[in-house]
């Protein structure tokens, strides 16, 4: 009996610890469960937590002043493609975000819905001009945009836009056959020989047409990109200095190097022979 009377107290004892442990777990659960109830009802009514820097900065705006900011960014990049000019990240921080240039990212990004939403244009970034091996380390960004139409071909084909009072018709004509000369010439064409084709098509020789003027203006708007480079000459000149063509960032962006290819090919129409698209692809180095 005393052995019982000794044991007995002990049996009660754990289980009354148990049901502590329990209770206390319970107490640790439905307080973790409240703290989840109150982090999900004070993210109510917000699209999205703000896990970036862009997104915590944009919540210091009002509604009224992040929807100004991103029109004035529509607004820019329209001017600026107007002009053919470039839309640099910097243009954005300095004339419309000002002391809120942390949110480039969201208001960027609104711009872009915008565009696309009601003029069927999207920013693109365009590509870094490549440089020569062991050159200084190359950026990863070039933080300059053009709009790039995204309409699809079918919508171009109906006369929505109309460029007839600035030529415009005429000179992105002009462009594309100087893209499609430096394609098929390995990518690469000198002023020289840009200047031998267009003799061949009777402009070079036109009072009205300056060619080297409309070169410099389509180095402007980015659509060719011009170096100057040395070459032997049999001439008295030793050392000629020459320059030479490629293809500029914007065309890049703005002119498929497969759109192009179409364009060749309808200027041969049906005299074209059979294994152009193949001819063009060596032509050009592909």
């Amino acid at each position: 009996m005393e052995d019982e009377t000794e044991a007995g107290p002990s049996r009660p004892t754990r289980r009354t610890a148990l049901r502590d442990e329990s209770a206390r777990n319970v107490q640790k659960r439905r307080r973790r469960d409240e703290e989840e109830e109150t982090e999900a009802s004070s993210n109510e009514g917000s699209v999205s937590q703000p896990s970036t820097i862009a997104e915590k900065a944009a919540q210091k705006l009002t509604a009224e002043e992040l929807e100004r900011k991103v029109k004035d960014v529509v607004r820019l990049a329209l001017f600026s493609e107007l002009r053919k000019q470039p839309l640099k990240r910097e243009d954005v921080t300095k004339k419309v975000l000002h002391e809120h240039s942390k949110t480039f990212q969201v208001v960027f990004e609104k711009a872009q819905e915008l565009l696309v939403d009601i003029f069927g244009m999207s920013l693109a970034e365009l590509p870094l001009k490549e440089k020569k091996a062991g050159g200084s380390r190359k950026p990863t960004s070039s933080t300059k945009y053009v709009l790039k139409n995204i309409l699809s071909q079918d919508y171009r084909k109906v006369g929505i836009i109309s460029w007839e009072k600035n030529n415009e018709e005429e000179s992105m004509g002009l462009l594309t056959v100087i893209l499609s000369l430096i394609h098929v010439n390995g990518k690469l064409l000198s002023d020289e020989q840009l200047a031998h084709y267009f003799r061949r098509l009777c402009l070079i020789d036109n009072d009205k047409f300056d060619l080297e003027k409309v070169l410099s203006t389509f180095v402007k708007q980015g659509y060719l990109n011009k170096q100057k480079v040395s070459r032997s000459d049999q001439s008295q000149n030793p050392e000629k200095e020459s320059l030479e063509y490629s293809w500029g960032p914007r065309a890049k962006v703005e002119m498929p190097e497969e759109n192009l290819i179409e364009f060749i090919r309808a200027l041969f129409g049906q005299s074209a022979p059979p294994d152009l698209d193949k001819q063009i692809e060596r032509s050009s180095g592909i």
